[in-house]
């Protein structure tokens, strides 16, 4: 079976960190976001497809570079036409039923059972969905009789009963290809899927997480899953006797640690933390924190340095970012 994963977005919502690196290239945790798919599939899936635009030549690069257990192949969508003009722009690549998954989530949905739950349907595809408590800022999906009824996009209040939302993972018989016109912009979960219902759409409801990592909560709440799920730990070269720690946190090698970590923190590479707080944040590789700084619920760029009795809270931090001493950055984008 092969895979497709829709990267081609320009992760402006991410930004200012994906003015200079593809979202699927952004750091989760000890990984690219777009390791922890491919770290998650069985031998079953053969290849896998990464459609990009933005920054095509860095994701392409990265994998000449970096060996992966299955095959990959990096394909250039050269005019952005959406998730349905990314798959069409796949399509000469495929040799029969494929899965798809955008390549923002990250999740414990079972490759090979979504698949098998799409062969037993005998549908056109199959889509995951999760249950929500509040699907406003989703796809909500209708089921009626095991099948797909209705999509309905980012409901209001009362406009839907259902709680189970597009999981962003999907499988489909090549016939999806003949719903998504060539040569202009396509939204498969806007215009492709309601045509698909009539030809037979089948939900595949998994237990367990997912989160996409596309805003800046979203990216902590998926970093939140992973350190819970296993993946925190403190490398053998980092130095954190001097702190105090609060799990889980992931400190990289050659990071030292003075001041308050956790819970929920990520320290990159070669980082150090003096005497200062931080929560629920992701430092990348070699950010310098001094003393008496507060950093919550933000990401700090590559390089960064944060000046004495600074406070960061809720933003995001561009590579090489310096804050000076004192000065508050709330809710904010900075820029280098």
């Amino acid at each position: 079976m092969q895979l497709v994963i829709v990267a081609g977005g320009f992760g402006k919502r991410l930004r200012p960190l994906t003015l200079t690196r593809p979202k699927a290239l952004i750091p989760l945790v000890d990984r690219p976001l777009v390791l922890h798919i491919l770290d998650s599939l069985p031998p079953s899936c053969d290849e896998a497809i990464i459609a990009v635009n933005y920054l095509f030549e860095q994701v392409r690069d990265f994998f000449r570079e970096h060996e992966s257990r299955i095959a990959v192949r990096v394909v250039d969508e050269p005019t952005p036409l959406g998730t349905g003009g990314a798959l069409k722009n796949v399509e000469r690549y495929l040799r029969g039923p494929f899965a798809v998954y955008n390549g923002d989530i990250v999740d414990t949905i079972d490759f090979d059972s979504l698949v098998q739950t799409h062969r037993k349907a005998g549908g056109i595809g199959t889509i995951a969905v999760g249950r929500v408590d509040d699907p406003s800022d989703f796809g909500a999906v209708e089921i009626v009789k095991g099948r797909i009824a209705r999509f309905v996009e980012k409901p209001a209040r009362g406009e839907t009963a259902s709680h189970l939302v597009n999981a962003g993972r999907y499988v489909f018989e090549p016939g999806v290809f003949d719903f998504i016109e060539r040569g202009r912009p396509v939204s498969m979960e806007r215009e492709v899927f309601p045509g698909l219902i009539a030809q037979g759409l089948t939900p595949y409801r998994f237990e367990g997480w997912w989160s996409d990592a596309g805003t800046l909560a979203n990216y902590l709440t998926a970093q939140h899953l992973l350190l819970a799920a296993g993946r925190a730990k403190i490398a053998p070269e980092a130095d954190v006797t001097a702190g105090s720690l609060r799990p889980p946190v992931y400190v990289g090698a050659g990071s030292f640690v003075e001041g308050r970590l956790g819970p929920d923190v990520v320290l990159g590479k070669s980082c150090k933390v003096g005497r200062a707080s931080v929560v629920n944040a992701t430092l990348l590789e070699a950010v310098s924190v001094d003393d008496k700084v507060d950093i919550a619920s933000s990401i700090i760029g590559a390089g960064a340095a944060i000046g004495e009795g600074a406070h960061v809270r809720d933003s995001i931090l561009e590579d090489g970012v310096q804050v000076p001493p004192h000065a508050e950055v709330l809710d904010d984008r900075v820029a280098a």
